[in-house]
């Protein structure tokens, strides 16, 4: 039995919308509950609420001490810093200690000195009626592709399966690409391979932007 990561909606208007984001050869794995257990473990960070991605800064430390520290054994860390730059526009202005976050990412970044804080932004949901061509097959395209992590209480506008917590389709911020269109389905195999590559529960959306003249441009992987 095919899986698709959309299934038929009704959108404003009455009209019934069936978009179909790509097949894969098996059903996609939805996120583990240990991934998204590892999201809830948090150090005064409550959970982000619909439509709200979960954004982050690290930093890396040497092992000094902190005026105001995380919990032991992260103590030589700032409990909080401010709120960096990120892909959506934040809610509030401090980002506390993530220890979860900091603990994935001193395992995959060695020797394991980094301090993580995280914050809650809101995403621009568009509408899929809208949203960008994904066949580059033209020379005077680029392929390009956006991913955000999965929002924690879900969103208004789901996928199905085991995507119903991504947007079906966002606005990409125009830092994360050469051209951001006002709408970008989501991409079920970019979205699966990026979960199954970091282990973390992300959504990831992908969409074709026309080059400038007399730009030269590499071959363009193939899109389903």
């Amino acid at each position: 039995m095919a899986c698709f990561g959309v299934g038929p909606r009704r959108l404003p208007g009455g009209v019934l919308l069936a978009i179909l984001l790509g097949s894969l050869a098996g059903c996609p794995e939805p996120a583990s509950e240990e991934a998204r257990g590892a999201q809830r473990e948090r150090e005064a960070s409550p959970l982000c609420g619909q439509d709200e991605a979960r954004e982050y800064a690290c930093d890396d430390l040497l092992p000094l001490s902190s005026s105001r520290p995380a919990p032991e054994p992260y103590d030589n860390c700032p409990g909080a810093i401010d709120i960096r730059p990120g892909a959506y526009k934040p809610i509030g202005r401090i980002a506390p200690f993530d220890k979860a976050f900091t603990e994935y990412t001193r395992k995959r970044v060695q020797p394991g000195h980094s301090c993580c804080y995280s914050w809650c932004a809101k995403i621009e949901i568009a509408d899929p009626s809208r949203a960008a061509p994904r066949q580059c097959r033209t020379a005077d395209v680029i392929y390009e592709n956006f991913c955000l992590r999965e929002p924690e209480t879900g969103t208004s506008q789901p996928a199905s399966g085991a995507f119903d917590r991504c947007p079906v389709a966002v606005k990409p911020p125009e830092i994360s690409a050469f051209s951001a269109p006002a709408s970008a389905l989501l991409d079920v195999a970019q979205t699966t391979k990026r979960r199954a590559d970091i282990k973390l529960p992300e959504c990831c959306y992908s969409w074709c932007s026309k080059a400038p003249a007399k730009t030269v441009l590499k071959a363009q992987p193939k899109t389903k």
